[in-house]
């Protein structure tokens, strides 16, 4: 079994000095860079990565699985039976769905902070923000 017993962390802020002590592991800024640029949100409200260079991805089940109800034709059921597209001709669009990459982790602290003013009212400092 393994686990994650470092916690967890943005890729904005690694614990280099732990995984370089328990782990051996040397991070890299360029792998850091990497493995910030593969990750993706979907709109639908999930998460994953990418894994080829090619623009697969992988992510949890249920993410997938309302768009693989929408582009179901009405006498197959993708989700419970899958699909295969044997050529790039052959995969199928999923309206609606959008992908977000990551490309970098900004603090925005003292920006958002610096935004409200104290006499500001609740409203207008909700709104600085």
């Amino acid at each position: 079994m393994v686990q994650a017993d470092e916690g967890m962390w943005l890729l904005s802020a690694p614990p280099y000095k732990l995984l370089e002590t328990r782990h051996k592991f040397t991070l890299t800024d360029e792998w850091r860079t990497r493995a910030m640029k593969a990750s993706v949100r979907f709109n639908n409200g999930g998460s994953g990565g990418f894994v080829s260079p090619d623009g697969l991805i992988v992510t949890n089940h249920h993410i997938g699985a309302g768009s693989l109800q929408k582009v179901s034709p009405k006498d197959k059921d993708y989700l419970r039976d899958g699909f295969l597209a044997k050529t790039r001709r052959q995969e199928l669009k999923c309206p609606d769905l959008e992908l977000n990459v990551l490309q970098e982790i900004l603090d925005m602290t003292n920006r958002v902070n610096a935004a409200v003013k104290p006499e500001m009212a609740a409203e207008q400092a909700s709104t600085a923000r």
